[in-house]
């Protein structure tokens, strides 16, 4: 593996910590693109109230690439009073984002406060909303296309075409790895990567994998097979290649609901490996499983 290697890693929420911890581990040159359409819990709270793009998913990404201390300081959420709910880091993004009047640039600074020796970037500077057919039935909002009840038939953004990050771009067309996932399908993998700038750039890296998730979602990913995941991202996201898949063979605690590997329909190399502890993706694990691809 090449000691200068440029990864990227593309997503949101713990499934995107996971694979950001893993890729730390191999080189400081990690870059996280994150979805901003979150609505639900402070994220919400504070796009309503500022206007600003969700800032939960990125504070969570610079937390997965901080320290120790930091990462805890930025996860840090107050249980009391009007703040009660709110994690430091959304806030500390927030404030930043109304002192520059640039959000990138907040997330950019927050995560130098954090320690960050990477980078971590919004798919859009732009408040974006989620919205996706369900049933036959349009669904409104990350929370409730998250919750289904059924699996998305198609996903698309208020506004279609927001402006990438021109910065997650060049970072996207730089790297030597894309990594897409683990995480929901919809709701963080595909909310960044239907941004048109950011699907673009993926579409011409230099190599992508795509993490397969442990189980079906109740929500958004119901009853859809691994054939059905990879299907509704080439559909999203038009002449997209997928370079590998990454599956996780071996015990995972448990699992209830997982996703069905249908190989005989999958068109993309597959590998296997033990990613999992404990029921959910090893950074560890997927840290190895990463360095066999570069």
């Amino acid at each position: 593996m090449p000691d200068d290697a440029r990864i990227v890693c593309i997503g949101g929420g713990h499934g995107l910590s996971a694979a950001l911890s893993a890729a730390k581990q191999l080189t400081p040159d990690v870059t996280a693109v994150v979805t901003g359409a979150d609505d639900g819990g402070s994220s919400g709270v504070l796009r309503r109230w500022l206007g600003i793009p969700a800032p939960g998913d990125l504070r969570m990404a610079i937390a997965a690439l901080a320290g120790e201390d930091q990462a805890a300081l930025m996860q840090y959420r107050f249980s009391e009073g009007d703040l009660a709910g709110h994690p430091l880091g959304n806030l500390l993004i927030a404030a930043l984002a109304d002192v520059r009047g640039d959000f990138v640039r907040a997330v950019a600074e927050a995560a130098r406060i954090a320690g960050v020796t990477g980078a971590v970037y919004p798919a859009s500077p732009d408040p974006l909303t989620l919205h996706a057919t369900i049933g036959g039935n349009a669904v409104e909002g990350q929370v409730a296309i998250a919750l289904g009840p059924d699996a998305v038939e198609r996903l698309w953004l208020d506004p279609a075409e927001p402006p990438a990050t021109p910065e997650a771009v060049e970072a996207i067309e730089r790297a030597d790895l894309v990594v897409l996932g683990p995480g929901s399908l919809f709701t963080s993998i595909l909310a960044a990567l239907i941004v048109p700038g950011i699907g673009r750039a993926v579409r011409n890296a230099r190599r992508v994998a795509f993490v397969l998730n442990l189980s079906e979602q109740l929500g958004e990913t119901k009853g859809m097979s691994a054939a059905a995941h990879i299907d509704a991202m080439t559909g999203h996201v038009r002449r997209l290649r997928l370079d590998v898949v990454l599956v996780h063979e071996g015990p995972s605690g448990g699992m209830r609901r997982p996703v069905h590997l249908d190989e005989q329909s999958i068109r993309v190399p597959i590998v296997k490996a033990d990613l999992v502890s404990d029921g959910v993706h090893d950074p560890l694990k997927l840290a190895a499983t990463f360095k066999t691809l570069l």
